[in-house]
């Protein structure tokens, strides 16, 4: 499925921007913000493929409303 193939290609992301020698201020701070944007996509990835095996797609806005994604930018 397609966040189950996904999850790998986000933690390679992660790991390349985490053992780069990086030497240019803004290149590791571009670095950083990619590692917690793929840790927050990760996480977001698992919730979903944990609420779609337990309750089934949500297929209609509606059924997305009562199942909102919760917020995962804080730490994990």
């Amino acid at each position: 499925d397609y966040m189950e193939g996904m999850i790998p290609h986000h933690s390679i992301a992660i790991l390349t921007s985490e053992r780069a020698n990086l030497e240019d201020v803004r290149v590791r701070e571009l670095a950083d913000g990619i590692i917690a944007a793929q840790e927050r996509e990760i996480r977001e990835m698992e919730w979903l493929i944990a609420d779609i095996r337990s309750n089934d797609v949500a297929n209609t806005a509606g059924a997305a409303a009562d199942r909102p994604v919760p917020d995962f930018t804080g730490s994990p």
